[in-house]
């Protein structure tokens, strides 16, 4: 009886210590109008380097591309949701600001993995 203590002691430490590992990674989806042709612009804000760089321009870094580098572009908000959903990350927030009298769309989404590599893995940029 003391061998099967034992053995669902050790399981149990060995799923407490799997689940340790494991750390929960954010990413902001922000649309933002676009100036002069309508719509919105996505932007994609894993808080890991700047969205804009100093001109004002978005990064070429965080530009979205298919497994052949062609660039993927999102339509609206929930396009953007959708792909998060397919790459397994899982919304949990939404709200809105103003930005020089422009309206900003926020969505937050989270996915929990052992690094920020495998939470981005099947993400790819240019």
């Amino acid at each position: 009886m003391k061998n099967v203590y034992v053995i669902v002691l050790f399981a149990l430490f060995i799923c407490s210590a799997s689940n340790a590992q494991t750390r929960r990674y954010y990413c902001e989806v922000k649309g933002i109008e676009k100036s002069f042709s309508g719509g919105l612009k996505i932007i994609f804000d894993f808080g890991e380097r700047e969205s804009y760089n100093v001109w004002g321009t978005l990064s070429n870094k965080l530009k979205f591309v298919d497994e052949k580098g062609k660039e993927i572009e999102f339509h609206s908000m929930v396009d953007a949701s959708n792909y998060m959903v397919d790459k397994g990350w899982t919304f949990q927030q939404a709200y809105s600001s103003t930005y020089g009298g422009s309206p900003v769309l926020h969505w937050i989404f989270y996915k929990d993995a052992e690094s920020f590599e495998s939470a981005r893995k099947g993400i790819l940029t240019k």
